[in-house]
């Protein structure tokens, strides 16, 4: 009978990367809002993005890092928010947004 040949396994790692890690909510009824918002470890940025939302939506956004703690930063005009987040793969490791009525907001864990 012959051997099962062994599987070759990657010696690379994949990306790190934080399912849904971010929850962003526009609760303006007629105006689109976009945030930029920055990720950081250690005061060192390690993601920055701005997010455009339509009135009334939410969504949710992927981010290409490690899971872990981090500071989540969220600006709109003149509004500034900022905490921090555990960023993860869980329902909950996640840093929730909300911006309207000219406010933005950070908070971890919208669950």
């Amino acid at each position: 009978m012959p051997l099962a040949s062994q599987t070759q396994q990657s010696s690379t790692t994949p990306d790190p990367t934080c399912t849904d890690a971010l929850l962003l909510r526009n609760y303006e009824g007629a105006t689109a809002v976009s945030i930029d918002v920055v990720v950081s470890d250690d005061g060192q940025p390690v993601h920055e993005t701005t997010i455009t939302l339509d009135p009334l939506t939410i969504e949710s956004v992927d981010l290409p890092i490690a899971p872990g703690e981090y500071r989540v930063t969220a600006v709109i005009d003149q509004s500034q928010a900022a905490t921090t987040c555990t960023l993860g793969d869980e329902p909950t490791a996640l840093a929730f947004i909300e911006a309207g009525n000219g406010v933005v907001s950070v908070v971890d864990e919208a669950y």
